[in-house]
């Protein structure tokens, strides 16, 4: 559940904002905030306030996060998302507090299975019909999940994280998005996330996983930033699938129980950096810094 909220309602409401014109103006603006804010806070909530995350309450936050989401879909699609009405910004708080509470009250999950990730492709490939469906792939996960339809993996131990696992998912964040900044509104950014979502599920798979389990971890974090820079809109297909891979590996080399809050925001300062640097791509030598030349 942990991956599928950062990717599907996380990533999908930075994309959503940018591509909307997101600026804070008023409190009407900061609603689509709360749940990110909530990310950082909600394991001190659970800890001291444990009453909150029971089973019912689970329940019920997760559905009605799930129906947030889903009229959101339908408000922007008839309507579109002016970031000054009330309205979307309520709808979107909504769906994401709902999902992030089930998230935040569940059983940690040892590592995403690959039917997790595979559920990540899914989502993110409908994006190709309409931006606002991977936020309701994570509402409707949040709900099976609080109804105890969605299986998980508990975490079995405690176990020490990869020493640059916090620059890891920083650079996850900076790559990822790289795909959807250079596609702007245009859809095609879906099938580089829905490579993403197969790569990592291929990484979960039998001889491949003991293979891949050799890899060092000083790997992950050079490969993942040499595809930040070798990034190809051509080449979309296997870009994706071997960043899922590279992406896979690092979350399973996470501590336990995961570190939600730190890893969750390296990764969303990852996202900022990079709409930052693609939003000035207009100065010298930045631009083959990055793309090299794309």
């Amino acid at each position: 559940m942990i991956a599928i909220w950062i990717f599907l309602y996380l990533v999908g409401l930075c994309r959503l904002l940018a591509m909307n014109g997101f600026t804070i103006r008023g409190a009407v603006a900061c609603l689509v905030l709360l749940p990110i804010l909530a990310l950082f806070a909600g394991g001190q909530i659970r800890r001291r306030l444990p009453a909150l995350f029971g089973a019912n309450v689970l329940r019920v936050a997760g559905t009605l996060g799930f129906a947030a989401l889903l009229l959101l879909a339908r408000h922007l699609h008839l309507a579109g998302w002016d970031v000054r009405d009330a309205w979307p910004n309520l709808l979107v708080a909504t769906g994401g507090f709902g999902s992030l509470w089930v998230l935040l009250g569940s059983a940690e999950e040892a590592s995403p299975s690959a039917g997790h990730w595979l559920w990540i492709a899914f989502w993110l490939l409908t994006g190709f019909l309409d931006p606002a469906l991977p936020l309701v792939g994570a509402g409707l996960a949040g709900c099976l999940t609080a109804w105890g339809l969605l299986p998980r993996q508990p975490v079995t131990g405690m176990r020490p994280a990869m020493r640059q696992i916090t620059l890891t998912f920083f650079l996850v964040g900076l790559t990822f998005s790289k795909a959807g900044w250079d596609f702007g509104p245009r859809p095609d950014w879906a099938f580089a996330g829905a490579a993403l979502g197969l790569g990592a599920a291929l990484a979960q798979l039998g001889p491949l996983h003991r293979r891949l389990a050799r890899v060092p971890d000083l790997a992950l974090p050079l490969g993942i930033g040499l595809l930040a820079i070798l990034y190809a809109p051509g080449l979309l297909l296997p870009w994706g699938a071997l960043l899922g891979i590279l992406v896979a590996l690092a979350w399973a080399r996470a501590s336990r129980p995961f570190p939600t809050a730190r890893l969750g925001g390296a990764l969303l300062l990852g996202l900022v950096c990079s709409f930052a640097l693609h939003s000035n791509l207009w100065l010298p030598g930045l631009r083959h810094l990055l793309w090299l030349g794309n």
